[in-house]
């Protein structure tokens, strides 16, 4: 099944009117490392009013709806124990679903990671840190996350790092040494890969974008152009950057340190934007406004 891509916003998919009519909600969402679109609904009775925390009352039953190039599938899901927060897909047809924060017991950090095969069983349960702000993973299934503040100056050994990249099993694979970044990360906003390369937007004293090919090699750090995007893409020497306004900021690398503005233009889309969260892959930025999933290309 072929997806459209434009410069453009393309509408993908939008919650079937079966769902609506049975009082389904979709959550949170993600797009997979193959361009994969994943979104979690659950039946009505589990989801938590508009703007509370978390978003679904625990424990919760529903279905991870993905759709990709061999078409649609549903993942049933059932006793699910941490707040859906975010959602990713691994290899293999697994969904990781991750709680954005971890209290810590006299038994240590609790686990807010779960990840289900693709029959929905629970086969791991991981502790992915505590205040996690942004979260992708990648083709070979590595999961990178950059924290909040709280997770940064927390006592979460995970945090202090700021920017992390653990394997599926919770091992870390990617640290920033000390004095690589050039800035003492204080808030994760975003996450894309490009090919086998990760990137992750944040924000310390100033806004940085930083690259971190997992083969090895000094990390490239560059400037935001936009100091708090909801999500971003990037195709070689081309960006694209969503504010939370619905504007979309379109770059040209000028070197590499930094980006420069060519244009700016609306999404231009029916529904509610989501301010929380848009994904990057490949150079094609996946965005979510009402029930909509729209993409386009950087």
């Amino acid at each position: 099944m072929s997806i459209p891509v434009s410069d453009r916003p393309v509408e993908v998919w939008r919650l079937p009117a079966e769902d609506v009519r049975a009082g389904h909600r979709a959550l949170t969402w993600t797009v997979g490392p193959q361009g994969e679109l994943a979104v979690l609904v659950v039946p009505e009775r589990y989801a938590a009013p508009a703007g509370s925390w978390p978003c679904a009352r625990l424990p919760f039953d529903g279905e991870v709806v993905v759709r990709g190039p061999r078409g649609e599938w549903r993942v049933p899901l059932t006793g699910v124990g941490v707040p859906p927060d975010f959602l990713a897909l691994l290899p293999g047809g697994r969904v990781l679903l991750v709680g954005g924060r971890a209290e810590e017991s006299a038994d240590g950090w609790e686990r807010n990671g779960q990840v289900f095969g693709p029959d929905g069983r629970l086969t791991r349960e991981l502790q992915l840190g505590d205040d996690v702000q942004a979260l992708t993973t990648d083709r070979d299934g590595r999961i990178w996350l950059a924290f909040g503040d709280e997770g940064n100056y927390g006592d979460n050994p995970l945090g202090q790092y700021g920017l992390l990249g653990l394997d599926t099993a919770g091992r870390i694979v990617w640290r920033p040494d000390f004095g690589q970044l050039g800035d003492q990360p204080l808030e994760g906003l975003a996450a894309a890969t490009e090919g086998r390369r990760a990137w992750l937007a944040w924000y310390g004293d100033r806004s940085h974008l930083t690259g971190i090919d997992p083969d090895g090699g000094e990390p490239v750090v560059m400037r935001l152009p936009a100091r708090q995007p909801v999500g971003f893409a990037i195709a070689g020497d081309r960006a694209v950057f969503l504010q939370p306004g619905g504007e979309l900021i379109r770059c040209e690398r000028e070197s590499r340190k930094g980006w420069r503005e060519v244009r700016r233009e609306r999404v231009g889309v029916p529904g509610g934007l989501d301010r929380g969260r848009a994904h990057g892959r490949d150079g094609v930025l996946w965005f979510r406004s009402g029930n909509g999933w729209f993409r386009v290309e950087a």
